[in-house]
């Protein structure tokens, strides 16, 4: 019966074999399927036709040709990669202080920092268990809780302790390390020195300049700023730091020292304490800026 039924619905079964169908018991039940499907409307199928059409369509869709090269889609995901990597794994801190303002703050560690004007510390968090090591730009006092070796690198030198007070400045042409608990080893290139609590030195022409200090702590934390035998350049910038102003010092000259000191709270009378008692005269050309111009040693 399903051959038949099938014949039937394709059109392949003969006259004679409908006849004998009509003869059925069954033909009344399938009579109304069988001439329902007579007034379906089935598309012929040609398998090679379609694929063809399908081609076609394909041809007519426009290449998008990429203007960036292969190469610099790798390039850009290595950068990626690199930049994610050194955030993940070298976050840094820093800590900055501005004119005339003092910062103190905690490593972690706890060892204990405070900033001077004008100066800087970075460090990696990730990494400060492994190696206690920071970058100083300026001056800073630091008090350092014993542990593995503690470094301040600058620009100029750096120095090594493993728990101790001591302080270091570390601005431009400047490098002095001054020590008020403990040891510290203080390296400038060639230059290695350990000194001891109540000790300072200065890197000056290939050499340390060694003097010995009066106080338990560096003055500039009691607002106020002492010099031993220092190049006046040095002075200057530390007259910069505190009042935020420029001092043009071209026609003064430079192997000039000072021993004294200058406070934080008034620039009148700072200036005068170091520039009248180094006998340099000096006039504002504006607000922000002071020259000094002759000076009679």
């Amino acid at each position: 019966m399903d051959d038949f039924l099938a014949k039937w619905a394709s059109g392949d079964i003969s006259e004679e074999e409908k006849e004998k169908f009509r003869q059925s018991k069954d033909y009344d039940l399938y009579k109304s399927i069988l001439e329902g499907t007579e007034f379906l409307d089935l598309p012929d199928y040609n398998k090679d036709q379609s694929f063809t059409k399908v081609q076609e369509k394909i041809a007519k869709v426009p290449k998008v040709i990429s203007l960036i090269p292969k190469w610099l889609y790798f390039a850009a995901a290595s950068i990626a990669l690199l930049i994610g990597f050194n955030v993940f794994f070298k976050a840094s801190t820093t800590h900055t202080s501005g004119y005339g303002e003092q910062v103190s703050f905690s490593l972690p560690d706890d060892s204990e920092v405070i900033l001077n004007a004008n100066s800087s510390i970075t460090y990696s968090t990730n990494s400060w268990q492994d190696e206690r090591s920071l970058a100083l730009n300026g001056e800073a006092y630091f008090k350092v809780n014993k542990g593995s070796t503690f470094t301040v690198k600058t620009a100029n030198g750096e120095v090594s302790v493993l728990g101790t007070q001591f302080s270091v400045n570390a601005n431009k042409t400047t490098f002095e390390v001054q020590c008020f608990e403990g040891k510290v080893r203080a390296k400038k290139g060639e230059l290695s020195k350990v000194i001891s609590k109540g000790q300072a030195v200065r890197a000056h022409n290939n050499n340390f300049e060694h003097w010995k200090l009066n106080q338990n702590s560096p003055s500039w934390l009691g607002d106020e700023s002492t010099f031993d035998n220092v190049p006046l350049q040095q002075v200057i910038l530390a007259l910069e730091n505190q009042y935020h102003i420029d001092i043009i010092s071209d026609h003064i000259n430079s192997d000039i020292r000072f021993t004294g000191f200058f406070t934080h709270s008034n620039l009148e009378i700072a200036l005068k304490t170091v520039f009248e008692t180094l006998e340099i005269e000096y006039t504002f050309k504006n607000k922000e800026t002071l020259v000094l111009l002759t000076n009679n040693k």
